[in-house]
């Protein structure tokens, strides 16, 4: 037996309507969305002011309906997201060959990183990650390199809500120390967390810049630390330049 979830029927009218929406070649009227979705006027009329209210839909000036900012701004960055994680696949898979680690990609969503893409290591002790879970900025090499890579204006102002809490012993939490990181970053091009977010583990990372030269993810090759090897280049050189690979793939002007 099918088991019913409240509020199934309700979202999928509002699907429908937001369809609807989208399908017309000009924008639809109240009525014209009453002749294509087939629900009752009360009904369509509700819809329509919830989706209104929550800037999924928007009316132009002569009356008709058209998709809002927010729903605009939500198929941009899904859009985005599916684009980065195309250009970046050959290129996570290469640096996951070249060092053996587990390599991941993320992409800022609000004061965090979320891992939208994993190579997984072959060997049997890897970093314990999975796609959608969510990082902290200040204590993981995705974080901190894509902080590095921001302009200084847009740094200061995320640095002044960030929360610098302590995940383990290894954590930076003084904007002081962060600032130091962020002026090695610049130095060496990509940036370590030494057990910073995870004990036990050791991450390398570097950001991915666009067009503009703005960092839009980061990339991180995360190693268990008793197989750390002495010399990072190991590390530091494919993943440099598997993040320049991927800026050029976006459109930047990078070496």
């Amino acid at each position: 037996m099918t088991k019913i979830v409240p509020g199934t029927q309700s979202f999928s009218r509002s699907i429908a309507v937001l369809q609807a929406i989208s399908d017309y070649s000009s924008p639809p009227t109240a009525a014209d969305l009453l002749t294509g979705c087939g629900l009752s006027r009360p009904t369509l009329f509700r819809i329509l002011a919830s989706l209104e209210v929550e800037g999924l839909v928007t009316k132009s000036s002569d009356g008709g309906y058209l998709p809002g900012t927010r729903l605009v701004g939500l198929a941009r960055r899904a859009l985005a997201e599916i684009d980065i994680r195309s250009l970046a696949r050959p290129e996570l898979e290469r640096l996951r060959d070249r060092t053996g680690e587990t390599v991941h990609l993320a992409i800022p969503s609000g004061d965090e990183m979320v891992y939208i893409d994993k190579i997984e290591s072959l060997k049997i002790v890897r970093m314990a990650s999975s796609v959608g879970a969510r990082v902290a900025l200040h204590s993981t090499s995705v974080g901190k390199s894509f902080l590095s890579a921001l302009p200084a204006a847009d740094f200061e102002a995320l640095m002044a809500r960030l929360n610098l809490n302590k995940l383990t012993e290894q954590t930076t939490t003084t904007p002081q120390a962060l600032a130091e990181q962020v002026k090695q970053y610049h130095q060496l091009g990509y940036i370590n967390d030494d057990q910073e977010n995870e004990t036990g583990i050791s991450c390398f990372g570097a950001a991915i810049l666009n067009e503009q030269l703005r960092p839009i993810a980061a990339v991180s090759v995360s190693v268990p630390v008793f197989r750390v090897k002495p010399e990072q280049d190991f590390y530091t050189i494919p993943l440099h330049e598997c993040v320049a690979h991927i800026s050029r793939a976006a459109g930047a002007n990078v070496a």
